[in-house]
């Protein structure tokens, strides 16, 4: 064992005779034992800084200062330094009063015994370097704890800055993700050209109801979808089936048309996450009263997605009837929905369609003022004032349409690709107008 690692005891007694016997029993231990017969001589040993002082043992008995007095100014030098106090009977006060302000952990009666001496010695030795271990261990940990703030700083910048690019990512996977929606709502109102861009627009409806029913942002985004995905089913629907009128459909007709909306549900089934939108779009021909398919749910039992996308889908069926709605369809759409409230849909939705209006969002302005212009020269929140096809016949947007920005983009590069006949109509008066939001 090093010197360093060794401990230290200073052994204080006027009498020689008793710093002998204490040397004699000390050296029984594997310890560094310093002696002197002066207690001013061993103040200045305590103060020495090369002398990292374990235990202290003094007689309380001395010249020029009792063991008491000597121990209380050790204990200002070197407050972790263990003391031992060797006294006699007739001394029990002043010991009493050392021990209560801790300027002495044991006292030993003299004359005192060798093996209880050597216990108190052994265990104030195992005491002192507990306690500088504790100390060194806590300054260290203050160390350690300096550092780890300094690298939680940098690591917080790191974190942020990875954060941030992981929300960048996911902004553009989810602005990704609608855009793949509603590429697929683009393809199955391809596949019904008489409709227009119906999934766009019952979207568009759809949204604006949860807006003012303070859907939270998960099941909005679940309405929204399944809005733009509410037809899916139908491409699995016979051409010869489409091609009819529903007022032709025999019963046989009826059951396979009924079956469109498990057809849209099974569509959906395999997409991780669609487990709640295949159930809004197999519901969203259910009516409140229970009279509705596939599977004839009443009110509450019918999910909110389905009931929503069931106003939105009649609203745009008799509101664009005509192609584009006119004022009057409007607001006889609107007063279908309050007749039928209560018996095809939920009455507490329709207050809320009627109640701020939605019907009006989807006005065209009445004016006759058109310009028709290539598609590059389009601008955002031109409003459409006639169709667009391309040449190959593909439905692009329909009249009374807002353009986007991202609308424009996509115009164009289809335009590269098929290209659009004869200009694109659209109304001078741009700023304003209420009008639908049909994104392609």
């Amino acid at each position: 064992m090093s010197d360093e690692a060794i401990p230290v005891i200073l052994a204080v007694d006027d009498e020689d005779g008793i710093i002998k016997s204490l040397r004699r029993l000390l050296r029984t231990l594997d310890v560094k034992i310093i002696t002197t017969t002066s207690s001013l001589e061993a103040l200045e040993i305590v103060g020495d800084k090369n002398n990292e002082i374990s235990l202290i043992i003094s007689d309380q008995r001395m010249p020029n200062l009792t063991g008491v007095e000597f121990l209380e100014k050790a204990k200002s030098i070197s407050p972790d330094t263990v003391r031992i106090l060797l006294t006699g009977y007739a001394d029990v006060d002043a010991t009493i009063n050392a021990i209560n302000n801790g300027s002495v952990k044991y006292y030993i009666n003299k004359p005192w015994d060798d093996d209880e001496l050597l216990s108190r010695v052994k265990e104030s030795l195992e005491l002192y370097r507990i306690s500088t271990e504790n100390k060194r261990l806590n300054q260290l940990l203050i160390k350690q704890n300096k550092q780890l703030k300094s690298l939680n700083l940098n690591l917080k910048d790191k974190v942020d800055e990875q954060t941030a690019e992981i929300k960048s990512q996911h902004d553009k996977l989810a602005h990704s993700f609608m855009g793949t929606i509603k590429s697929f709502s683009t393809i199955i109102d391809l596949r019904f050209k008489d409709v227009g861009s119906h999934s766009q627009r019952v979207a568009s409806m759809a949204s604006k109801i949860c807006k003012h029913i303070g859907l939270d942002k998960k099941d909005y985004q679940d309405v929204v979808i399944a809005s733009y995905l509410h037809d899916i089913g139908k491409m699995g629907l016979p051409d010869r089936l489409l091609a009819k009128r529903q007022s032709d459909f025999t019963k046989g007709d009826w059951e396979q048309y009924k079956n469109h909306p498990v057809l849209g549900q099974i569509c959906v089934y395999d997409v991780e996450g669609f487990g709640e939108i295949g159930m809004i779009i197999r519901s969203h021909h259910e009516n409140f009263n229970g009279s509705g398919f596939p599977d004839g749910l009443r009110e509450e039992y019918v999910p909110l997605g389905g009931r929503i996308i069931r106003i939105a889908n009649a609203f745009d069926k008799l509101a664009f009837a005509d192609g584009y709605p006119s004022s009057r369809l409007l607001k006889e759409s609107a007063a279908y929905l309050v007749e039928k409230s209560a018996v095809f849909f939920d009455p507490d939705l329709v207050k809320k369609v009627i109640e701020h209006d939605l019907a009006q969002s989807f006005a065209i302005p009445e004016t006759s003022d058109t310009i028709v212009i290539k598609p590059h020269e389009l601008a955002q929140d031109m409003i459409l004032a006639e169709d667009i096809h391309t040449r190959s016949g593909m439905f692009l947007l329909p009249k009374g349409a807002k353009l986007s920005i991202n609308m424009i983009k996509r115009i164009n590069k289809i335009n590269s690709l098929d290209p659009i006949t004869g200009g694109i109509a659209v109304n001078r008066q741009i700023k304003n107008q209420g009008v639908v939001n049909a994104a392609i």
